[in-house]
């Protein structure tokens, strides 16, 4: 009796698979001869390899353990990065509406990252890619703005966390 769908489809499928043992048994039955060595680079004919279209792999599943890295590494690094920033140097500054623009788009960027975490589709690799990468831009531009007048360690460190979640929302794309 199945117990799995798995198992089941694999037990009433009426279509046999063909194992490595099974091939080699045609292939002897047949009398089929071994291939030579493979061609030198450039003279045998090249080879397309279809690739589907980025709308398409970005909706793909991703590993539930690739999901987990990306929100538990958002969480623990954006932690780090809030925790060792001194205080603003003039905290009633207005900020400059691309600045506020910025932010709003590193916010909605991120809300978008953790809900495809939440569901397990790459891309939420490419929102958090896009959050970091907007991360990295704003903690370059925070001298430059005026919001803190001093680099000193913290804005390395800072600098480092969204660096990291670049480099994570790189890797995840590539694996995930």
């Amino acid at each position: 009796m199945a117990t799995t769908r798995d198992r089941l489809e694999q037990l009433t499928n009426v279509e046999r698979e063909l194992h490595d043992h099974d091939v080699v048994a045609l292939e002897d039955t047949w009398g089929v001869e071994e291939a030579g060595p493979p061609a030198a680079a450039g003279q045998g004919p090249a080879v397309a390899i279809p690739r589907s279209s980025l709308p398409s792999r970005l909706l793909e599943p991703i590993s539930g353990r690739w999901a987990a890295i990306g929100a538990i590494a958002w969480v623990v690094l954006v932690g780090i990065g809030i925790a060792v920033e001194p205080p603003p140097t003039n905290p009633n500054a207005v900020d400059p509406w691309f600045v506020d623009a910025l932010g709003t788009i590193l916010l909605a960027a991120v809300v978008g990252a953790f809900a495809g975490f939440w569901l397990r589709r790459r891309w939420s690799l490419a929102a958090s890619l896009l959050a970091s990468g907007l991360l990295v831009a704003s903690t370059l531009a925070c001298p430059a703005s005026g919001h803190h007048t001093q680099v000193g360690a913290w804005w390395v460190v800072q600098l480092g966390c969204g660096l990291g979640l670049m480099a994570m929302s790189i890797l995840g794309l590539r694996r995930g």
